[in-house]
């Protein structure tokens, strides 16, 4: 069930791509779609991770429809993050053109929950939209997850802002942190000394017993796992 479920958020975000971007044959164009096509690959098997309470059982439609709204969302994120790095002419369009999709993501999730709920996620965004303008003035790992809050409106919306959401966000987002250190990693940013070391710093917290137990006992086994691994994996990578 879970892998059709990915399945079809791959071919919904491909669709959606395929709709927003237009080839002109230079590099550039080629590059982006490229990297959009990768989100359209890789992201919604993490959203089924953040999502992992919701689908034991039969998954239900509302959960799909919800998954479908934030996978959408998530890809509106790298076309604006595109577009405030690049400001390339193709970012630019593509930016506009996304537009349609993020309105209908939008007006679908203030459909499909309660309006206390729907605050709460404009709330999230704002959280978002703050942290991402720290992190670009100094780069700090404590605002990895925060500035990718827009992924938490998977657990926030499919839970209507539960306890166990709300005692499992800090565990969550450290999840996504460490999927953002990944990247940066990978574009060589934590061989940077002071950010290496803040890094080291945040790291040692990923690993609090107690938050991995939290997100266990709620139901976010994978989620747990996840940061064990990844956490792991960047100390190897680090200490090489």
């Amino acid at each position: 069930m879970v892998e059709k479920l990915i399945c079809s958020l791959q071919q919904l975000l491909q669709d959606d791509i395929q709709a927003i971007h237009v080839l002109d044959g230079s590099s550039t164009s080629q590059n982006t779609v490229q990297r959009l096509l990768a989100v359209a690959e890789h992201s919604p098997a993490f959203m089924t991770l953040l999502a992992e309470p919701w689908l034991k059982t039969e998954i239900s439609e509302s959960t799909r429809v919800i998954l479908m709204h934030c996978a959408r969302i998530h890809l509106y994120a790298r076309i604006l993050d595109d577009a405030l790095d690049e400001n390339l002419p193709v970012h630019r369009k593509n930016l506009l053109r996304a537009q349609p999709m993020l309105w209908a993501a939008v007006q679908g999730i203030t459909a499909s929950v309660p309006k206390v709920v729907a605050d709460e996620a404009v709330q999230l965004i704002a959280e978002t939209v703050a942290a991402v303008q720290i992190d670009n003035q100094r780069p700090n790992p404590l605002y990895w997850g925060a500035k990718n809050h827009h992924l938490l409106l998977i657990p926030l919306l499919l839970s209507e802002n539960s306890q166990n959401y709300q005692a499992c966000r800090t565990g969550l987002s450290t999840l996504i942190a460490l999927v953002q250190a990944g990247d940066e990693w990978r574009q060589g940013e934590l061989n940077k000394f002071q950010l290496h070391a803040d890094f080291l710093t945040f790291l040692t917290d990923c690993l609090n017993t107690e938050k991995l137990a939290t997100l266990h006992r709620h139901g976010w086994y994978g989620a747990a796992e996840r940061i064990v691994w990844n956490a792991r994996q960047l100390l190897n990578a680090l200490s090489r």
